[in-house]
């Protein structure tokens, strides 16, 4: 249920943006309104408690991020809030991120590994990436105590393990499958 509300809300905002050439604004609104609820559980907490009235939320709604995002957002928000979706803003927002980025040709890559990546070596892997997948590459890296070495692209729903424990367990596999 929450992946198709988050989903046909998403559209919903998506082609409003599409028509009023607004995309790349209602993201980053949107981007900030969740950066804001992650960090502060409690709003959250008040946006979903049953107890308190659809006008208390919107006048909650209007005096945090009046004048901080645009005035469709923030209607947005307010038809989520009447129509009691409003504990679906994080889902939507990642829907619409989604569809922001297929639109633009975008690809979210994680890179994670055992040090923090160097600026040149992380520009270098994000050109070689944009070349192979003819997309803008977006790259994150991500440090993980784990990986003993190399690197483990996640992109989009693919695992690429670059890592020295991959390569090793490959070779354990090869080894173990060898009949003499």
């Amino acid at each position: 249920m929450a992946k198709l509300v988050s989903n046909r809300y998403a559209h919903a905002l998506f082609e409003a943006g599409l028509e009023l050439n607004k995309l790349n604004e209602f993201k980053d609104n949107l981007m900030d309104i969740t950066s804001i609820i992650e960090k502060e559980p409690r709003l959250g907490q008040i946006l979903v408690h049953p107890k308190i009235s659809k006008d208390e939320k919107k006048n909650l709604l209007s005096s945090l991020f009046e004048g901080r995002v645009s005035q469709e957002v923030l209607n947005f928000l307010y038809i989520l809030v009447d129509k009691r979706r409003e504990g679906y803003i994080t889902q939507i927002a990642r829907e619409f991120e989604k569809l922001f980025n297929e639109h633009e040709n975008i690809i979210q890559v994680t890179a994670i590994t055992a040090v923090p990546m160097e600026n040149k070596v992380k520009d270098r892997l994000q050109a070689v990436l944009t070349n192979k997948t003819n997309k803008t590459i977006k790259l994150r890296n991500v440090v993980d105590k784990e990986v003993m070495g190399g690197v483990l692209l996640k992109i989009e729903n693919k695992v690429v393990d670059g890592t020295i424990k991959g390569q090793l367990e490959v070779m354990e596999k090869t080894i173990k499958n060898v009949s003499l």
